[in-house]
């Protein structure tokens, strides 16, 4: 059985292990432990943010980041780093994430959500749709090297 909860910090080695499917293979994926404990601690204190995760016998098998930002008209919702094990797609582990961030909008007010997905990423795309998001903007995103 699936269950969707926060994430606790114990989890973070599953999860930093499942976020190593978001990334393209021609990119390096570098982060260490300490970085997103650091992260996380900080999130923890912040109830604008859900990291959600979605467990099978104690196993993280997806994830999806809600951020609630404040704007002068209405809050709105920022999804990111969504993720689901590529051996548990099409079983709704998807749509059970994106429902618990959906409740977390409902409950900070949220007017919308919104997220950006990479080009290549057409399996997501086609999930998003199916669960109610429209491509009816254009996103862009500029990226900080560290």
């Amino acid at each position: 059985m699936i269950t969707i909860e926060a994430l606790k910090q114990e989890d973070m080695p599953q999860l930093i292990e499942l976020y190593k499917e978001l990334i393209p293979p021609h990119i390096e994926f570098n982060t260490s432990l300490e970085r997103c404990l650091k992260t996380y601690e900080t999130m923890e204190r912040d109830d604008r943010s859900f990291l959600a995760v979605a467990k099978e016998n104690g196993e993280i098998v997806g994830s999806a980041l809600g951020v609630c930002c404040q704007c002068l008209v209405n809050p709105f919702l920022v999804v990111e780093d969504v993720i689901v094990r590529s051996d548990q797609r099409g079983k709704g582990v998807g749509r059970m994430l994106m429902e618990a961030l959906d409740k977390f909008a409902e409950e900070k007010g949220c007017a919308y959500s919104f997220l950006v997905s990479s080009d290549f990423r057409t399996e997501a795309h086609s999930f998003y749709e199916r669960i109610g998001y429209t491509d009816g903007v254009v996103g862009f995103r500029k990226i900080y090297q560290k």
